[in-house]
C-alpha cells in the first residue's frame, strides 16, 4: 500500500510545481489568438486616425536611420518598437521582392496604405504586448491575493472587449497597461518584504510606463504607497535611499526610451506645452469638457467592466476593505490618480484610462472572490463564485466574440472592389474608392464625389457602373443625392451600414446604369465579323496613346500633322460567347494601296479579352497607335479580327449600314 502512494504522492507534487508554471503560459496563448484574431481588420482601409501617424513616424526613422522620432507627441517607447518591426518588416520585404530598398516603405498611409503587411507587424507589436499583461496580471492577482483571483483577473483581462479591440491597433494606450502591471507588482513586493528586487522592479517599469505614455507615470505612486505601508510612518526614512534609488532609475529608464526628451530639449518642452494645450482648450474626444466624471462613469459602466461587472466590483470593495485593505490601496490609489489627472482636460478619450484598466480587471476579480467568500458552506460558496464570476465575464465574453466576428468579415469597400472586378468590365466604371486599388485600370476610374454629376451624364460618357461610397455623404442633404443616383440604375450590389453591425466599412453599392450607345456621341459605322462580334462605331483624333479608355472630345478629328500619334476608341457588341481571344488589326494604307502603319493586338488585351466578353455585352477598345512621319495626303484606315493562334480571319457579314467584304473604318488626312 505505502509503494502505491509513494507515485501518486510524487505525482501530485510535479502537477503542483507544472500547473502554476503553465497557467500564465495558457492564459497569454489564449489572449495572444484572440489579440491576433483578425489583426488586419479593414486593411487595406486605416479607420484609427492615430494609426497612420505613428507609423509614418516608424517609417521615417527607418529611412533615415535617425533615433530621433522628431515628436513628442507619445514619449519614444513605443516608436522604437514599431520602428523595429517596420525594419524587420523592411528587411523581410527587400528579401522576398516586396520593397528594392527602405525608401519603397510607404511613407504616407492615411486612411489607406499599399502596405497592409506593415501594418500587421506593427499591429502585432500591440498584440503582443497586450496579451504580455494577462499573465502579469495573474501573477500580481495571485501575489496580492490568492491564486483564484490571480487566475479570474488573468482569465478576465484576456476576454475583455476594450482591451482587445485596442490590442488591435498601432497605439501605445493597451501596451502601457503591460508597464503599469509589473510596476504595481513590483510595489506590492516591497509592500511585503521591502526588499530590493521590488525597488527596482518598481522603478524601472515605471519608466518604462512613463517611457511608453505620459500619463501613466502615475504607477510611481503604488511604489510610494507600497514603502510607506511597509515602512510605516515612523521608519521611512530607515530604506529612504531605496526608494531614491528606484525614483531614480525610474528617470534613467525613461530617458534611456526618450532620449531625445534630453537631446532635443526645446522641442520636447515645446511639445509637451502643446500637448497640453491641446487637452485642456480642445474640443474633440469621446466626451468634452473638465471634470466630467459622469463620462468616465458611463465609459466603465458601458464599455469597461460593463453593468454586470461594475456592479460586482463595486458591491465587493466594503469586503475587500476588510480582508485586503493593503492590495486595495494600491489598486485603488493608481486607478484613481491616473483618472484625477484626466479629469481637469476639456478633451476626453477614453482610451488614456487603458493603463490601468487591467487595475479595475484586477479589483473587479478580487470582488468577485471577496464575496463568495462571503457564502458558507462550500457547495454554495462555489456556487456563488462560479455565478459572480460568470456576472464578471460573460458580458466581455459575449462583446468580444461579436466584434471579433464583425472584423472577420470583408472590409465594404474590399469586397465591393473585387465585385466591381468580377463584373463586365466592357465599359466604364466610377468608384469613390482609393485610387491605388485601379492603378493601371483601363476602365475603372476613381472619382471624389459621383454625385458631382447626374446618372445621364454617365450614360452619355461610357460609364455603366458606379460604385458608391456613403462616407462621402455625411448629411441628410448629401445623403439623398446618394439615394437619387443609387436609384438611377440597377443595384447589383450593396453593403450595409456600420450601425448595423453587420459588416466593417462604410454603406456602400454598386448600381448599372445599363449600356446606352444612343446617348454616346460616337460616329456610328457598322462591321459585323461573323457571328462573333459587331463594330458599332469609333471615335478618332489625335494624341499620344493613352493608359486608359477616355471619350474623345473631338469624335471625328481625322486631321492630323504629319508624325502625330493617333488615338482610336472602338466601340463592339459581343454577339455570342467566344471561346478565344481575337486580335484586332489596324492597317494604314496610303493612296498606293501600300500598307504604311499598323498595329495588331489583341481586343482589350491588358485586361478584357473576348474570351471574357458577355454576350450582348457593349465592350470600348482603346486602340491607339503611333505614326510614323507620313507625307501630306489622305490614307485609309482598315481593320479586321483574326484568330492569333491560327491567322484566319473572321469574315465580314453585311450590316444595315455598311457593305459586306469592306473593312475600310475611315480616311485620316496627314496636313
Amino acid at each position: 500500500m505505502v509503494a502505491l502512494e509513494r507515485p501518486i504522492t510524487q505525482a501530485r507534487s510535479r502537477m503542483a510545481v507544472v500547473l502554476p508554471a503553465l497557467l500564465p503560459v495558457a492564459l497569454f496563448v489564449g489572449a495572444l489568438f484572440l489579440r491576433l484574431y483578425a489583426l488586419a481588420w479593414g486593411l487595406p482601409y486605416v479607420e484609427h486616425v492615430d494609426e497612420p501617424a505613428l507609423v509614418e513616424v516608424s517609417v521615417r526613422m527607418v529611412q533615415n536611420a535617425d533615433l530621433n522620432p522628431h515628436t513628442f507627441l507619445y514619449p519614444s517607447l513605443y516608436y522604437y518598437l514599431i520602428a523595429g518591426a517596420a525594419w524587420l518588416h523592411a528587411t523581410w520585404g527587400i528579401q522576398h521582392g516586396l520593397y528594392s530598398s527602405l525608401q519603397s516603405l510607404p511613407l504616407k498611409t492615411y486612411g489607406f496604405t499599399t502596405a497592409p503587411t506593415l501594418y500587421l507587424w506593427e499591429r502585432s507589436v500591440t498584440a503582443l504586448m497586450g496579451a504580455a499583461t494577462i499573465p502579469a496580471l495573474y501573477l500580481l492577482g495571485r501575489r496580492m491575493f490568492d491564486l483564484r483571483v490571480g487566475i479570474l483577473g488573468g482569465l478576465a483581462l484576456a476576454v475583455t472587449h476594450y482591451h482587445i479591440i485596442n490590442s488591435h491597433y498601432i497605439t501605445a494606450d493597451a501596451p502601457t497597461g503591460l508597464w503599469v502591471v509589473l510596476a504595481v507588482l513590483g510595489a506590492w513586493m516591497v509592500a511585503t518584504n521591502g526588499d530590493w528586487r521590488g525597488y527596482l522592479l518598481a522603478g524601472g517599469a515605471t519608466g518604462l510606463a512613463g517611457g511608453t505614455k505620459y500619463n501613466a507615470v502615475v504607477a510611481a505612486l503604488a511604489l510610494v504607497l507600497a514603502h510607506l505601508l511597509y515602512w510605516g510612518r515612523a521608519g521611512i526614512g530607515r530604506a529612504l535611499l531605496r526608494l531614491i534609488a528606484a525614483g531614480t532609475l525610474s528617470l534613467l529608464v525613461f530617458l534611456a526610451t526618450t532620449p531625445y526628451a534630453l537631446l532635443d530639449w526645446s522641442n520636447f518642452l515645446s511639445a509637451l506645452r502643446a500637448n497640453a494645450n491641446h487637452y485642456a482648450t480642445g474640443t474633440h474626444g469621446n466626451f468634452q469638457g473638465p471634470w466630467n466624471l459622469g463620462g468616465y462613469v458611463r465609459f466603465i459602466w458601458n464599455s469597461a467592466l460593463y453593468q454586470s461587472g461594475s456592479i460586482v466590483a463595486a458591491l465587493g470593495l466594503p469586503a475587500l476593505a476588510r480582508r485586503f485593505p493593503r492590495p486595495l490601496t494600491i489598486l485603488l490609489a493608481v486607478t484613481l490618480a491616473e483618472l484625477a489627472l484626466l479629469l481637469p482636460y476639456s478633451v476626453n478619450f477614453v482610451r488614456n484610462l487603458l493603463p490601468v484598466i487591467p487595475l479595475m480587471i484586477l479589483l473587479a476579480a478580487a470582488g468577485v472572490v471577496a464575496l463568495a467568500d462571503l457564502i458558507r458552506p462550500k457547495a454554495a460558496h462555489l456556487l456563488a463564485l462560479a455565478l459572480l464570476a460568470l456576472e464578471l465575464l460573460a458580458p466581455q465574453i459575449s462583446r468580444t466574440i461579436w466584434h471579433l466576428n464583425y472584423w472577420s468579415r470583408p472590409y465594404t469597400l474590399v469586397a465591393a472592389t473585387e465585385q466591381l472586378r468580377a463584373l463586365p468590365q466592357g465599359m466604364r466604371s466610377a468608384a469613390e474608392v482609393n485610387g491605388n486599388l485601379w492603378a493601371g485600370d483601363p476602365v475603372v476610374f476613381p472619382v471624389a464625389l459621383l454625385t458631382d454629376h447626374p446618372a445621364e451624364w454617365y450614360r452619355a460618357n461610357g460609364f455603366r457602373y458606379l460604385l458608391l461610397n456613403s462616407d462621402n455623404y455625411p448629411t441628410p442633404a448629401e445623403r439623398a443625392r446618394y439615394d437619387q443616383l443609387k436609384a438611377a440604375g440597377i443595384v447589383v450590389a450593396e453593403y450595409p451600414e456600420r450601425s448595423d453591425g453587420i459588416q466593417p466599412g462604410p454603406a456602400s453599392a454598386i448600381v448599372d446604369l445599363g449600356d446606352h450607345p444612343g446617348l454616346m456621341p460616337f460616329v456610328r459605322h457598322e462591321l459585323r465579323f461573323g457571328d462573333q462580334a459587331a463594330l458599332l462605331g469609333y471615335e478618332i483624333g489625335p494624341g499620344p496613346p493613352r493608359a486608359q479608355v477616355t471619350p474623345l472630345a473631338g469624335v471625328d478629328m481625322r486631321e492630323l500633322h504629319s508624325g502625330d500619334p493617333l488615338q482610336l476608341n472602338l466601340y463592339w457588341r459581343a454577339l455570342a460567347r467566344m471561346d478565344r481571344d481575337y486580335t484586332l488589326f489596324i492597317h494604314i494604307i496610303d493612296q498606293r494601296g501600300e500598307r504604311v502603319a499598323q498595329r495588331d493586338l489583341p481586343l482589350r488585351h491588358s485586361d478584357y479579352p473576348t474570351s471574357h466578353w458577355q454576350p450582348g455585352e457593349l465592350v470600348v477598345d482603346q486602340a491607339d497607335l503611333p505614326l510614323p512621319a507620313l507625307p501630306p495626303g489622305t490614307y485609309r484606315i482598315d481593320l479586321g479580327l483574326y484568330d492569333g493562334a491560327t491567322g484566319v480571319r473572321l469574315p465580314l457579314q453585311a450590316t444595315a449600314g455598311g457593305t459586306a467584304g469592306s473593312n475600310t473604318l475611315t480616311t485620316l488626312t496627314i496636313k
